[in-house]
């Protein structure tokens, strides 16, 4: 064989090359025709605002690992690509950039700003699908969905629809979680509490006839809406004043003194303000209590105009009205103290902002309902989780699940298909004229909110697929096998395309979660803007090449978090490196060698190291199997790196390099048997790590084994298989191997370079006759002595020149 390896390897420029390749050829793509059995998996759409960082690599990569071994074990694989609308994300930064161009989004009509979002999402919106080719990855690309282009927005307004008929989506009255900055609702999920330095605030409320009250609280802004005093009926120092009238400070509004289990004796004053319109906890007292919320605060978290708030403080920023509350209340004598505390402060994950407590109208989903037969389902195994802890994790929240709010006060997203006429009636359909229909004669006007983005996405497994039509996709292709995502989302995402799959379907979505963990840095930290220690995977690649990268990535076992530290990025360029290395000199020993005319040896006629080599090789490719098949990555990847770098490169280059050197001393046959054994087995290291590392077995593949094999490429060709006739005897290989071993130690401690000639390999034990073939070449040695006097297992005698 005539091939030619460059003496360096050029990963980036070979990956580009690769990729240019791949990209110009459909060789990802399903065929939902085939026969093929059907593998799919859902790529966890990416905000169209974002950019590459280490989550989407963990969220993606691995995904790959199990796609393309799919695909090399015979099956019809759909990956299915796309992107999220990221509906508040989206609209933040569309709003920035606005404001840089000078232009207020606030003096924009809807029409006028959704023209500018669509303009931006069309320049800026492929920009991550571009950045994740960069990974390698194997989607079908041609495929790729966006969740508000108009399959996906039909799918959206129908399941609404049919949700609102059976109950399941409805509009109430609720206490909603308030962005003041962006100036809508937002879900549970989407608040971050922080523990942050606060204060306690001690005051009293004087009581009608005669006396006081100490309450603390956090927010003495709020007291303009208090209902009540809340007073545990337990209470020995206090429930003598139940039934009791308050004035709140500053005014003149009496409010009760209530007796409630709320209230913890132990805690503060004993005594707790009840504000129902600004705190959750208070909600549920005055529901209660049938106390009315009063809502004092402006969407934009002001004072409101109202007679309950004293005209002073009307207008106001909701701190700065702390502020002066505060004052007057030192000033009125009915400030106690002022406490430092650490307190749980709620923000807006996407506004940054502390969030506000209102009372609003919105939409609802009756997620408790809708998780019933999730876990139903879950329990009886039709979604497995990997981990399997993670299980446990998913049903606690399912168990303990509260009402969704899915409206957001926003105009990019998927409009709420409802209407209303003037005496505040509601109408859902799936079109205005349907809304009509249903309201003859009568004046409509649609509601203004769009959904929470995490309703479409929990529609992804099968909106991308084609429902609500009965496409081939969809009998074809679902429910599909497999998601790998992230835990932070397994409630945002995972929890609730269960929900909406089961509904919509009657089917759950996936049979298989991975819950891959986070991305950390060398000191253990999560990734954070705030900590400055977040990476650009797309600097890593070129810097590193993507196949480094890919192998770090496949260093994280299944479900654990992975740090990121450069120096193992660099172990997956020692890989690159020692694959060319090793394929450079198996070619070196292949130039008299033809596979298409060279007489092949029986593996049964061929020499003892390579029908040991053979066989490792079996165990290998077995193993690799039993945990991709499992969907474990990590170990199919360490069990291969074991070989190749153990078995292959340690052990068998070394015992096969005197059958080339030593042309006296061996047959032809034995070399051939050698060449053999090296071409076969270069050949299944390279199908074997394919998964892994894709561009730099391809590129060695195509100057390699192409011409010999046909095809288009390695990633279509036959994963490795265990071979009947690679288990032979190779009894006796055990022993061979911990001489030699223990023959180079020896040299390493007695400082002897790897070339220095041995008179003799001494051993206390008996060796089979059969096995000097085996230890004498590869420990360099004339003879072997047994001594079995001798303390030490084995010795050595260096021949002198």
């Amino acid at each position: 064989m005539n091939i030619e390896l460059g003496s360096n390897i050029a990963p980036r420029d070979i990956e580009k090359r690769i990729q240019n390749f791949w990209d110009s050829n459909s060789f990802w793509e399903n065929d939902v025709n085939s026969a093929k059995k059907k593998f799919c998996t859902m790529m966890p759409p990416p905000n169209v605002t974002g950019n590459l960082h280490a989550g989407h690599a963990l969220d993606n990569i691995p995904t790959d690992f199990i796609s393309r071994y799919k695909r090399m074990t015979g099956h019809d694989v759909l990956w299915q690509p796309g992107t999220d609308h990221a509906s508040i994300a989206t609209q933040l930064l569309v709003e920035r950039d606005l404001s840089k161009r000078g232009i207020n989004p606030r003096d924009l009509t809807k029409e006028e700003l959704l023209k500018h979002a669509w303009t931006w999402k069309n320049e800026y919106g492929g920009q991550i699908i571009e950045q994740l080719h960069m990974f390698g990855i194997t989607p079908a690309w041609s495929r790729e969905r966006f969740t508000m282009d108009s399959g996906l927005s039909r799918a959206v307004t129908k399941l609404f629809v049919q949700m609102h008929k059976d109950g399941l989506i409805y509009r109430a009255r609720r206490l909603v979680n308030w962005c003041p900055k962006q100036m809508t609702t937002v879900s549970d999920l989407e608040v971050d509490t922080r523990e942050e330095p606060g204060k306690f605030y001690y005051f009293k409320y004087p009581i009608k006839g005669g006396g006081d009250i100490e309450i603390a609280t956090t927010r003495p802004e709020t007291l303009f809406g208090d209902q009540a005093i809340a007073v545990h009926p337990e209470n020995e120092k206090l429930k003598h004043l139940i039934g009791k009238t308050a004035i709140i400070p500053l005014t003149k509004i009496e409010i009760p003194i209530i007796a409630d289990t709320h209230a913890d004796p132990a805690k503060g004053t004993g005594a707790v303000k009840i504000t129902p319109a600004h705190d959750m906890d208070d909600w549920e007292v005055g529901m209660r209590h049938n106390l009315t919320p009063v809502c004092i605060l402006t969407p934009d978290a002001r004072m409101l105009d109202i007679d309950q708030v004293p005209e002073k403080y009307r207008g106001m920023d909701r701190f700065k009205a702390r502020a002066e509350v505060i004052a007057d209340i030192d000033a009125a004598g009915l400030l106690v103290k002022i406490e430092d505390k650490t307190i749980s402060t709620p923000y807006s994950e996407r506004g940054k902002c502390i969030i506000e407590y209102m009372v609003r109208d919105e939409w609802f989903v009756d997620a408790v309902k809708l998780a019933e037969p999730v876990i139903k389902a879950t329990e009886k195994g039709e979604i497995k989780f990997l981990p399997a802890h993670r299980y446990n994790l998913f049903m606690s929240w399912l168990n303990n699940i509260h009402e969704w709010s899915i409206s957001r006060q926003l105009w990019w997203g998927h409009q709420i298909p409802a209407w209303y006429d003037a005496d505040g009636n509601i109408y859902v359909a799936e079109s205005e004229e349907e809304a009509k229909a249903q309201a003859p004669g009568k004046e409509l006007t649609r509601d203004a909110a769009v959904l929470d983005t995490w309703f479409s996405s929990a529609l992804w497994p099968f909106s991308t697929l084609g429902w609500p039509d009965e496409t081939d996709d969809m009998r074809e292709y679902y429910p599909t096998d497999y998601l790998n995502t992230g835990y932070d989302i397994i409630f945002f995402w995972v929890a609730r395309m269960a929900m909406m799959g089961i509904y919509a379907t009657g089917k759950a979505p996936f049979k298989t979660v991975n819950i891959h963990g986070i991305v950390r840095d060398k000191l253990g930290r999560k990734m954070s803007k705030t900590l400055g220690n977040g990476i650009d995977p797309s600097e890593i690649i070129e810097k590193y090449s993507a196949d480094a990268l890919r192998y770090w990535v496949s260093t994280a076992p299944i479900g654990q978090d992975i740090k990121f530290n450069e120096e193992d990025i660099k172990r997956g360029g020692k890989l690159l490196t020692k694959l060319w290395n090793a394929s450079k000199y198996v070619l070196g020993n292949l130039a008299d060698f033809d596979p298409a005319t060279s007489k092949k040896i029986p593996v049964e006629m061929r020499e003892r190291t390579d029908r040991w080599v053979l066989s490792e090789l079996n165990k290998t490719i077995m193993h690799a199997h039993k945990h991709m098949d499992k969907f474990d990555t990590f170990n199919a990847r360490e069990d291969i790196d074991e070989f190749f770098w153990g078995i292959f490169c340690d052990e068998y280059l070394e015992y096969v390099k005197d059958r080339f050197w030593a042309h006296d001393k061996y047959s032809d046959v034995s070399r051939l048997s050698a060449q053999w054994t090296l071409w076969e087995v270069l050949r299944q290291i390279l199908g074997l790590y394919a998964p892994f590392v894709p561009f730099i077995t391809e590129e060695l593949w195509q100057k390699i084994y192409k011409e010999t094999e046909g095809g288009e490429t390695l990633h279509l060709t036959e994963y490795p298989v265990t071979r009947k006739e690679w288990d032979t005897d190779i009894s006796g290989m055990d022993i061979a191997r911990e001489i030699i071993k223990s023959v180079r130690g020896l040299r390493s401690e007695r400082k002897l370079g790897g070339g220095a000639r041995l008179e003799k390999v001494i051993v206390n034990f008996e060796v089979p006759s059969a096995l000097y073939e085996v230890i004498l070449p590869a420990a360099r040695a004339d003879t072997i002595e047994v001594n079995t006097s001798q303390s030490a297992a084995v010795d050595i005698v260096v021949k002198e020149e």
